[in-house]
């Protein structure tokens, strides 16, 4: 019975407690609480967002620089490519070149 009536004592204190309206000081004090927690937890989500950014930049870099790399060794396998194919004597023999006949001198 002692219980029961503790109980209601409690939700009659609780419904008394919301309808008290909070003086000025004590609401400044709340939001400047909740937004300070805001902020916190803001910068910290930038700063993991940050982290990872700047890990993908740097991987993305090392992988453009391999490519760049990679381009180059091709570009200069083709050179060399095509200097043997143009030294070869079945190219040589297939694309002549032209002997260019002598012009008379008209005067």
């Amino acid at each position: 019975m002692r219980s029961d009536i503790k109980q209601v004592n409690l939700c009659l204190l609780l419904a008394y407690c919301y309808n008290i309206p909070m003086d000025t000081l004590l609401q400044s004090q709340v939001f400047f609480f909740i937004s300070s927690v805001g902020f916190v937890i803001l910068w910290i989500l930038t700063a993991i967002f940050l982290f990872y950014l700047i890990r993908a930049t740097k991987t993305f870099s090392k992988i453009l620089d391999q490519m760049g790399d990679d381009i180059e060794s091709m570009g200069d396998t083709t050179k060399e490519m095509l200097e043997d194919i143009r030294d070869s004597a079945v190219f040589g023999f297939l694309f002549r070149k032209k002997k260019k006949g002598r012009k008379s001198k008209e005067d």
